[in-house]
């Protein structure tokens, strides 16, 4: 019979040292005296309990691995205010327990793959930014750790005792402090100005402008609505723009806060559905999201309202399902791909002993032509 699986407290037994000792010789070798890091190691190596490849990894301190951490950025369906473009979308998703694996050919199930492939839900911002921190990490021979969790510093510390650098993406969430984290590797810190370590941004004041400057100076939109709530760095950024960028203009163009509706909690569009119904809708509606604004397309259509014939709609990031919708959108793409090549970069470079001052990086946006904003896409 296969004896069980090696574990710590078999390696502290065998070193005659504490479990904290062995966790801190693989996860902080600097921390433990060069005598004892040497002790667990051999007692781990003559039991099994890590290849011995990793053990020389972890005797220099690294894993060869970087972690990218996700708050809460990855969906497992459309949002329930989104409309789906296939049918089935929105079914339940298969258990992978009812399937006989064993069977010679699992069969096909149409409904599961529109709901998997439905564009509203991949790819999305997330997916973008992961692809390009992945194959910067595999240029470079660098393994990826992927995780997902709360916002909680033991939820991020339990990533990070794992990598040689992290970059986390904090959603919406109120993140946690990265103090603890950043000061023991270094962090990368995406779409947010919070936070210990590198930032990568991009541009939302300039991407507003942008949208702005094509509503009124090529469309001729006078009136102009803002549908969103500031739930991360980049809405609120977002926002604050949209009504500077407007106020600048003077009295010849006005903007006013409609609906600050959350997809995740409640896909409320009172505001809008209101003035649609009383025909006082403004000229054009700016959105904090492609996402958003895909949905109160998907809500105004239920109206008997349709852009661009009736108003003017735009979005912001450049997701894929805007390229999707009927009618296409007009939106603000930003370098989701390059945003994630750029934080692999940034912890490929920093050696983690301090030496490196935290950089913010900020890219920048260009505008994205759909049908939605009345140009022919």
């Amino acid at each position: 019979m296969a004896s069980s699986r090696p574990t710590v407290y078999d390696v502290a037994e065998r070193a005659g040292v504490s479990i904290a000792t062995v966790s801190f010789a693989f996860r902080r070798p600097e921390k433990v005296r060069p005598e004892t890091r040497d002790a667990v190691l051999e007692a781990a190596r003559e039991i099994g309990y890590v290849p011995s490849g990793s053990a020389r990894n972890l005797a220099r301190g690294r894993t060869g691995v970087l972690g990218l951490h996700l708050f809460d950025l990855l969906l497992d369906g459309p949002q329930d205010g989104a409309l789906p473009q296939q049918p089935g979308a929105h079914e339940k998703r298969v258990d992978i327990e009812t399937l006989d694996l064993d069977a010679g050919l699992v069969p096909w199930d149409a409904a599961e793959d529109a709901r998997l492939s439905e564009p509203q839900t991949f790819p999305l911002y997330v997916d973008e930014v992961q692809r390009g921190f992945v194959l910067e990490c595999k240029r470079n021979g660098r393994a990826v750790l992927l995780s997902t969790g709360g916002t909680g510093l033991s939820d991020v510390a339990d990533t990070a005792g794992r990598v040689d650098g992290l970059a986390v993406l904090p959603g919406k969430s109120a993140m946690a402090s990265l103090a603890s984290v950043a000061s023991n590797l270094p962090v990368v810190v995406l779409s947010s100005e919070t936070g210990d370590g590198h930032h990568v941004l991009v541009d939302n004041v300039g991407g507003e402008r942008l949208l702005i400057d094509h509503l009124v100076d090529v469309h001729g939109a006078s009136t102009l609505g803002w549908i969103g709530a500031r739930l991360s760095h980049d809405y609120a950024e977002r926002g604050d723009a949209f009504f500077r960028i407007l106020a600048e203009r003077g009295d010849a163009v006005t903007g006013e806060q409609l609906d600050e509706v959350d997809l995740d909690i409640a896909p409320d569009f009172a505001d809008v559905v209101t003035r649609a119904r009383a025909g006082t809708l403004p000229d054009a509606l700016v959105c904090a999201s492609d996402q958003v604004a895909i949905a109160l397309m998907d809500v105004l259509r239920a109206e008997g309202v349709e852009a661009p014939r009736d108003v003017l709609i735009v979005g912001f990031d450049g997701i894929l399902a805007a390229r999707t919708t009927t009618p296409t959108l007009t939106t603000i793409r930003q370098p989701m791909e390059l945003m994630g090549r750029i934080a692999a970069h940034l912890l490929l470079t920093d050696p983690g002993d301090g030496s490196m001052a935290p950089r913010t990086v900020r890219l920048g946006v260009g505008l994205q032509r759909g049908e939605s904003c009345g140009c022919a896409g």
